[in-house]
Order: structure tokens, then sequence, then C-alpha cells
């Protein structure tokens, strides 16, 4: 019999409906998230209109602050369980314990770092995260790979394009400003500051399909590129809208 990662007893959950323990924590965190981020750190939501209402979408914004995976989920009023997280496989997967505690908690979705024999394929990712789409879920990735300093933007990776082509669903971009000075890397506490979202129209898909390697590539290269001037040109626009209130 063939083999199948969704038959995998390590990824399996995250292609089935979450189990009650996971919804109670959904409720307890949506809960304590929507109370924080309207009284303490409240945020402001502009381009709600944007978000698609009938299929599924992957999430990408700049990223900050601890913060930024609440507020995005906030954003949309869809609540924390309507979306995952790709993760590092042999951070949270490969530990059993790890593994089996966080998947009442979050809803991580393995991609490899590093490649040796127990890798993932790119096309195992998409197969689980297409998997966990059809339940009603969207994705967040932030395409600078980790937190960057308050301020600061890093390059963005290529692979929130390889992820809307694989999984043939839109990018939903949204920019974050004022959480990288809520709650910023490195530091424990929150900071009571107001936050602006704004969420901009989706990019649909692009079809790369029978490109030579090199256009395949170069594409890639622009369409991540055109993707990061348009968080870039939209989180200055409200900077300076801010400042000249």
């Amino acid at each position: 019999m063939k083999y199948s990662i969704l038959e995998d007893p390590r990824y399996r959950h995250i292609a089935e409906p979450k189990s009650i323990l996971f919804q109670i924590f959904s409720f307890i965190f949506d809960l304590y998230a929507n109370t924080v981020l309207t009284f303490y750190t409240p945020v402001k939501v502009i381009g709600r209109e944007n978000i698609p209402k009938d299929k599924p979408f992957i999430f990408v914004s700049n990223h900050n602050s601890h913060m930024d995976i609440a507020v995005l989920a906030y954003s949309t009023r869809m609540g924390y369980e309507k979306f995952g997280f790709l993760a590092a496989k042999d951070y949270w997967f490969d530990n059993n314990f790890r593994r089996r505690f966080f998947k009442y908690l979050i809803n991580l979705i393995p991609i490899s770092r590093k490649q040796n024999p127990e890798s993932l394929d790119l096309d195992d990712t998409i197969i689980l995260s297409k998997a966990f789409m059809k339940l009603g879920n969207n994705i967040i990735i932030f395409p600078e790979g980790s937190r960057g300093e308050p301020g600061k933007m890093q390059r963005f990776r290529k692979g929130a394009i390889k992820f809307s082509m694989g999984l043939n669903v839109p990018i939903l971009p949204a920019v974050i400003v004022g959480a990288e000075k809520a709650w910023p890397k490195g530091e424990t506490w929150m900071q009571s500051v107001s936050i602006t979202v704004k969420i901009l129209p989706q990019i649909n898909p692009i079809d790369l399909e029978g490109l030579s390697e090199s256009a395949y590539n170069k594409t890639l290269s622009t369409e991540t590129k055109k993707l990061e001037n348009k968080i870039i040109k939209t989180l200055k626009e409200i900077e300076e809208n801010a400042s000249s209130e």
C-alpha cells in the first residue's frame, strides 16, 4: 500500500476535527485575547471587507511581536481555532512529548528546515495544509521567518508565494503597527499601546506551470519582492498618518 502522509500517526490530527480539549483551550484563549485586544491594547482594524468570505486564504504580515498571531486572528473575528501555522518539524514534531502536548493548544503544520533522511518533502507539507484547510481553516505565514527587531522588517522569504501556488488559495496581506511596542521581542510583559491592523486586498495565486526552472525562480523572486514592497509601503503610510494626527 502506498504511504500517505495523512495516515502517519504523528500528523493525522491535522486533518481531523479538533478535540474537545482543543476547543476548550481555543475558547479560553479567544476570551482572554479579545479582552486584552479590546481594552488593554486596543486594536483598530482597517480593511476587514477584504477578507474572503467563501474560501480559505493564507494570511501574510510583518512580524515584530509575540502578539502577532493573536492580533491577526482577532482582526478577522474568526477566532484562534481557525488558523494554522507552519512549524519546524525537527523541533515541534520529532519530540514525542512536545508533539502530543501542543496538538491540544495550537494548529501546527510541520515543515522541514533541515534536509536529512527524516525530512518532509514540501509536497507533504502542502498535502497536510490542504487537508487542514478543507476543514474551513486558514494558514498564517510570516515571510520574514522569525520576529524582527522593533521597527525593522527582514527580507521576505519565498514560502508564502510557493504555498499560495501549491494550495491554489489567495494570499491576504496584512500590516501590523503598534504590536512591536505593545509586546516586543525580548520583553516579558505587555504595554498598553494601541495597535493598527490594515488588511489589504487579496492576491490570487499565480500560475507558473510550464516555465523553465530559471523563469520559475525569477518569477517567484519577483512576486515575493512585490509582496514585501506592498507591506513596506503600507507600513510607512500608516506610520506617517499616525504621526500627523
